[in-house]
């Protein structure tokens, strides 16, 4: 028992491994013109060096909370993310967000319909205008802007 907050680590380094993996599969680019894969590839060390740090480092699980019903949001969370994923592949950046937002602020930070639906479609337009207008960064096909924009999108 007295090494089972030892699985916090072993988990997030498989989790860096993992994405380490994914990551080299994409072109990594150079350092004056990083590819799709630099970024994760690079959060994939940082994760895996510290759950090293901690596998080493950690002595006792005094600083550890206990696993409670609460905290199966976290798990939640992270697959709520890979659903993003998916339905931005499939139905578009801005759609996908809006969801997103929504599903997270509504069930996950239980927050009020009126917040949700009220915050989760400034959050969604908010994404659109930083990454798309703003930074110009490629996303799939996106059928509500196409809409908006009469197809130049």
């Amino acid at each position: 028992m007295r090494s089972l907050f030892r699985l916090n680590s072993l988990a997030l380094l498989a989790l860096g491994i993992g994405c380490f993996v994914m990551s080299v599969q994409l072109p990594l680019g150079t350092f004056a013109a990083p590819g799709a894969g630099a970024w994760p590839m690079f959060l994939s060390l940082c994760l895996s060096a510290g759950a090293v740090f901690l596998l080493v480092a950690e002595r006792d699980g005094e600083d550890y909370e206990r696993l409670t019903r609460k905290s199966l949001i976290s798990v939640l969370g992270f697959i709520w993310i890979g659903a993003y994923v998916v339905m931005f592949a499939t139905i578009g950046f801005s759609l996908a967000s809006l969801i997103f937002s929504i599903v997270w602020l509504r069930f996950l930070a239980q927050e009020s319909w009126r917040f949700s639906l009220t915050v989760g479609p400034a959050f969604a337009v908010a994404m659109v205008l930083i990454f798309v207008v703003g930074l110009r960064v490629p996303v799939p096909h996106d059928p509500v802007m196409s809409l908006i924009t009469g197809g130049r999108f």
